[in-house]
């Protein structure tokens, strides 16, 4: 059985940043904000387009100013259009136009520092060029949360799966997605990220890859206690690894088998350079083509995050 005390009170999601592009896509990022909005819920969403200096005319014009001004007016206007048709929700929200004079990239990552905003949303269209280093940049290194919408995402959570290891990150990933279950009475189970090379090492036998998977499976029992929970309720796939499909892809699997309409994943280490596991499934979930969105808790030093209530 479960008890309120063992359950973690998290930071809130208080400010959410959408960044657009003026594509075909703001629209449904627009609305799926919407949804994430109550769904946190969070108090603010800020809807964020950078304009970059290069698409200007020539700084030394005279009229250079007045027309920064006027094309952030057009933009501005053109984002309102769009959020008022599709954004209902309660919560405040506003537009937000910067010209980044040498990177748009680093006035976005400023914004998100600056502004203490808690998860950023990134747009992602179906056949997009994901090695770009635009979409690599925010997500890598904002110090906010990340989740990655496909185009057409449905605008539901239920059921969710949250791919842990057991390291801090994923014990925070952990946490939102079991706040998220309990809040709103949707189904949750878990996948365990797997480490070919210790999986496999320093022989592949069955032998060897069994007794993985049974500490794996005890490791599991042990941290559901800390929450009072049980297997039962949560259950995990636990599977010893495969070293020719990429764990990113087994979670997506996963995700599919399970009809997942929301990925929660722990982004560990250094995800700018991806030097661990799962920063590694961090960046080839960015350059999956996908259909479920996939939320990276990033959990940047000025977030806090107490286990029990």
């Amino acid at each position: 059985m479960t008890t309120e005390s063992n359950f973690p009170k998290l930071e809130p999601v208080h400010n959410i940043l959408v960044c657009l592009d003026l594509t075909d896509i703001d629209t449904y990022l627009i609305s799926y904000a919407a949804f994430m909005a109550k769904t946190l819920p969070a108090r603010k969403v800020v809807f964020y387009h950078a304009i970059q200096a290069y698409d200007l005319p020539n700084r030394g014009s005279r009229d250079f100013p007045d027309i920064e001004t006027e094309l952030k007016e057009i933009i501005q206007d053109k984002i309102q259009k769009s959020v008022d048709n599709h954004f209902e929700e309660e919560c405040h929200w506003e537009i937000a136009t910067q010209v980044g004079y040498e990177d748009a990239t680093k006035e976005i990552i400023e914004y998100i520092k600056t502004n203490q905003i808690d998860l950023t949303l990134i747009g992602q269209k179906y056949g997009e060029n994901r090695e770009a280093r635009y979409g690599h940049k925010i997500a890598a290194d904002a110090a906010s949360d990340i989740l990655f919408v496909p185009q057409y995402a449905e605008k539901t959570i239920d059921p969710i799966l949250c791919a842990i290891d057991f390291s801090t990150e994923s014990t925070r990933a952990f946490e939102r997605a079991l706040d998220l279950s309990r809040t709103w009475g949707v189904k949750m189970t878990c996948y365990f990220v797997s480490d070919p090379s210790r999986a496999y090492f320093p022989a592949t036998t069955e032998r060897s890859a069994s007794h993985y998977q049974q500490q794996a499976k005890k490791t599991y029992q042990q941290f559901l206690k800390t929450y009072g929970l049980s297997p039962e309720e949560f259950p995990c796939r636990i599977e010893a690894g495969d070293e020719i499909t990429s764990e990113a892809e087994n979670v997506y699997q996963v995700a599919i088998e399970r009809n997942a309409r929301l990925i929660i994943i722990g982004g560990q280490g250094d995800t700018a350079t991806v030097t661990s596991l799962l920063g590694n499934i961090f960046e080839s979930f960015r350059l999956m083509e996908k259909e479920i969105p996939v939320m990276i808790i990033k959990n940047p030093p000025r977030k806090k995050f107490p286990w029990f209530w």
